[in-house]
C-alpha cells in the first residue's frame, strides 16, 4: 500500500493481509499516509522465513528452465510496461513480474504462458505463486486472484487457473470457484481504507501474527493495554465474552478469580474459573521474582498421576526436525539425555543429512532404548509435547523399521508427555506453557544463548532445504546440538521438579498402572514372518536407492509391501490415540478434529425414529472432516475438555 498524490494504491498482499487482519491494512494505510511511523528491529526468524521463500521460489525457476522453458526475468525493474512487452513477446515464463491496473498492483511470483488465446494471440498467461507451507491458506488463494484480475486487464481474458507450489506438491485452483469470493474480500478492503475517518481496529492476536514483520509493534500496544490476550489458554469466544460483561484486562480478570458478573452465553463456567486462576498467577508474576505457581487437584490419569516411579534407566529425548525439506520433511537430529552408571548426565545423539541417516538415527535409537530397557524394565521415554512420540511413529512407518519395539513401547505405555503433566497439574504464571517459558520455574538453566542457538537451528534447515548439507559444518553442528542437548537437560529438570513437587502433596496419590507390553501369540508370530521374510528380501540391497539395479528396487519395494495392510491400521490407531490425549485448545488446531462442542438441544423426532438426534454448535475451525464421515466422540471427565 503506498500514497501517489491523492490516490491510496493497494498491492496484492493488501488484499491477503486484509482478510488476514483487518487492524494490518489500517497500520499499513496509516504508515502510508504518513500518519504513522514505525522502525523495527529485524526478526532473524522472518528473515530466515523471507530467505527460504526466496529459495523455494528459485528451485522453482530453476526446475522450469531444466524443462527447457526460457526464463524472463524481471525482478530488477518495477514497472509493469516491461512485463507487457514480455508477455506481448510471448515469453514462457516470466518471473517476479510487476502488474498494475488502476489502483491495484502486484508483483507474480511466477506467469506461466498457456494455449487458451487472448487479446495476446492463441496464448494467454497464468498466475504461479510459490509457498513454503504445506497446506495452501485463503490468503494465498486470494494474492492469486488479485494477480488473476491483473492479468485479465491485460490480456482481456481471466487466467483458467492459479498454480501454487509447494514444497509438497504443485496444485491446480479454478479462478472462476473464487472470483466471487474475491471481488467480496477486494470490495471490503476498498471500503477500509476509503472510509473517512479510518474505522476503529484492535490489535487482536491472528494466526498471521506469526509471519508479520509489524507484530512487535502490536505486541507492545497489546501489553500497555493489559489486553486478555496475555493470559494463557484463553481463546477468542473466552475473550469477547469477558468484554461483553466488562472485563477487559489481565489485572480485571485476576480481581475475578474467575467469579463472572453473570452467567456466560458462549463457554463454560469452569473454563472461566480456569482463566481467572491463570490470570491472578500472571499478575503476581509481574511483582515476583520467582514464578508463582499452584498444584492442581489430581484426577485419576491426570496431571501428576501421570508421572511413573522414576527408574535410573529413563530417556529424555528430542528430535530437531524441518518439515520443508524435500520429499516429507527430515528428522535431522535425534537427541536423548540419559543417566550413566556412575549416575551422572549424558548425551547421545545422530545427525541425519539424508533419507538413509535418519533411518540410522532411528534405529540407533530405538535399539539403544531396546537395550536399555532389557537392563531396567521400569524405564520410560519423557518427552515434551506430543512430537516425538508422532515423529517416531512417522519415521518407522517411512522406513518399514524397528516397528516391533515401537509397538512395545506404545503398548506399555513407556511414553511420558510432560506437557500434559504440566498442562493438567501445574498452574503457572506464565503467558505461555512452552518448554523454555517453564525454565525460570525449574531453576534449570543452559550453556549457551537461546537466541544464538535458535538462529543455528534456522541455518541447518535452510541448508537442508537447499540440499547445501557443506554449509553444516562443525561449529554450526555444535550450535544446534547444544540447544538439543538443552532441550533433553531442561525436560529431565522439569520431570524432577515436578515429582519434588508431587512429594509435597498432603496426600498419596496414584501412579500409572503398568500395562502388557508383549503382543498376542498370533500378532507377535506373524510379525516375527514378517521379519525374517523382510530381512531375507533386503539382504545385500543398498541403503541408498541410487545404487540399486531395478531388481534390487524390486525387492526393497516388495520387502516395503509385507504387512502393509497393518501397518495402515496402526497408524489409523495411533493417530485415534493422539487425537484422545489433546486437550482442547490443542484440537482446535487440529483438522482431523473437531473441538469447542457446546450442546444445544434435542431435535424434535420423526416418523418412527426412536434415537434421538442432538444439536452442537463449535466454535469456528479449520477441519478435514466432511459430510458422511465417520466420527468418534471422546469420553471426558473434565467439563473444561470438550
Amino acid at each position: 500500500m503506498d500514497h501517489r498524490g491523492s490516490t491510496l494504491h493497494l498491492v496484492a498482499t493488501d488484499v491477503a493481509a486484509h482478510l488476514a487482519c483487518r487492524h494490518l491494512t489500517q497500520l499499513a494505510r496509516a504508515m502510508a499516509e504518513g500518519r504513522l511511523h514505525v522502525s523495527m528491529p529485524q526478526d532473524p526468524r522472518l528473515e530466515s522465513l523471507r530467505q527460504r521463500g526466496n529459495l523455494h521460489e528459485q528451485a522453482y525457476v530453476r526446475w522450469l528452465h531444466e524443462k527447457g522453458f526460457t526464463i524472463t526475468d524481471l525482478r530488477d525493474t518495477a514497472d509493469p510496461a516491461v512485463t507487457l512487452s514480455a508477455m506481448r513477446e510471448g515469453a514462457d515464463v516470466i518471473v517476479q513480474a510487476p502488474l498494475a491496473t488502476g489502483r491495484l498492483a502486484g508483483r507474480a511470483d511466477v506467469l506461466i504462458r498457456v494455449t487458451t488465446p487472448s487479446a495476446l494471440g492463441s496464448f494467454s498467461y497464468e498466475p504461479v505463486d510459490t509457498k513454503l507451507a504445506r497446506d495452501t491458506r485463503a490468503g494465498t488463494i486470494l494474492q492469486l486472484c488479485t494477480y488473476a484480475a491483473l492479468l485479465a486487464a491485460v490480456q482481456e481474458i481471466e487466467p483458467v487457473r492459479l498454480h501454487v507450489v509447494t514444497p509438497v506438491r504443485t496444485e491446480i485452483y479454478r479462478t472462476a470457484d473464487f472470483g466471487a469470493y474475491f471481488r467480496f474480500v477486494r470490495s471490503r478492503l476498498e471500503e477500509a481504507v476509503g472510509a473517512d475517518p479510518p474505522p476503529p481496529t484492535y490489535p487482536d492476536p491472528v494466526p498471521h501474527c506469526e509471519v508479520c514483520w509489524l507484530w512487535l509493534h502490536c505486541d507492545k500496544r497489546r501489553r500497555a493495554d493489559d489486553h486478555l490476550s496475555l493470559v494463557a489458554g484463553i481463546r477468542t469466544l473466552h475473550t469477547r465474552e469477558l468484554q461483553r460483561q466488562n472485563i477487559s484486562t489481565v489485572t480485571a480478570l485476576a480481581a475475578t478469580n474467575g467469579a463472572l458478573p453473570a452467567r456466560p452465553r458462549r463457554g463454560a463456567p469452569e473454563a472461566f474459573t480456569r482463566l481467572g486462576h491463570q490470570a491472578r498467577l500472571q499478575v503476581q508474576a509481574r511483582e515476583r521474582d520467582a514464578l508463582p505457581f499452584d498444584l492442581l487437584e489430581p484426577g485419576p490419569g491426570r496431571g501428576l498421576c501421570r508421572l511413573p516411579e522414576p527408574s535410573p534407566g529413563d530417556v529424555f529425548l528430542d528430535f530437531e526436525g524441518d518439515p520443508f525439506v524435500p520429499d516429507g520433511g527430515l528428522e535431522y537430529l535425534t537427541g536423548w539425555t540419559f543417566r550413566d552408571d556412575s549416575g551422572k548426565w549424558s548425551y547421545d545423539w545422530r545427525w541425519a543429512l539424508t533419507r538413509t541417516d535418519e533411518r540410522a538415527a532411528c534405529e540407533a535409537f530405538l535399539d539403544f532404548v531396546r537395550a536399555r530397557w532389557e537392563r531396567h524394565s521400569d524405564l520410560h521415554v519423557y518427552h515434551f509435547s506430543p512430537y516425538e512420540p508422532a515423529a517416531l511413529k512417522r519415521l518407522v512407518s517411512r522406513h518399514t523399521t524397528r516397528a516391533e519395539i515401537l509397538d512395545r513401547l506404545l503398548r506399555g505405555q513407556r511414553f511420558i508427555d510432560l506437557h500434559a503433566v504440566v498442562r493438567e497439574g501445574v498452574r503457572v504464571g506464565v503467558e505461555r506453557y512452552g518448554l523454555k517459558e517453564l525454565e525460570p520455574l525449574v531453576g534449570f538453566r543452559r550453556d549457551l544463548d537461546l537466541r544464538d542457538t535458535g538462529a543455528a537451528r534456522l541455518a541447518a534447515a535452510l541448508a537442508l532445504e537447499i540440499s547445501d548439507t557443506a554449509a553444516i559444518d562443525d561449529e554450526l553442528r555444535a550450535r544446534v546440538e547444544a540447544y538439543n542437548r538443552g532441550d533433553c537437560l531442561s525436560a529431565a529438570a522439569l520431570r524432577d521438579w515436578l515429582e519434588a513437587r508431587r512429594a509435597e502433596l498432603p496426600q498419596q496419590i496414584p501412579r500409572p498402572m503398568d500395562t502388557d507390553s508383549e503382543p498376542s501369540e498370533p500378532v507377535a508370530e506373524r510379525d516375527r514372518r514378517i521379519e525374517e521374510l523382510s530381512n531375507a528380501l533386503l539382504a545385500g540391497v543398498p541403503a541408498n536407492p541410487a545404487e540399486r539395479s531395478d531388481a534390487e528396487q524390486a525387492r526393497w519395494l516388495l520387502a516395503g509391501m509385507l504387512g502393509y495392510f497393518r501397518r495402515e491400521e496402526k497408524s489409523a490407531w495411533w493417530e485415534h490415540f493422539r487425537l484422545s490425549d489433546l486437550e482442547s485448545e490443542e484440537l482446535l488446531a487440529e483438522r482431523e478434529a473437531v473441538a469447542g462442542l457446546e450442546f444445544v438441544g434435542e431435535l424434535p423426532r420423526t416418523g418412527r425414529q426412536q434415537v434421538p438426534t442432538h444439536r452442537y454448535r463449535f466454535p469456528a475451525q479449520e477441519t478435514a472432516l466432511d459430510p458422511g464421515d465417520k466420527v468418534r466422540a471422546r469420553a471426558i471427565d473434565d467439563p473444561e475438555n470438550k
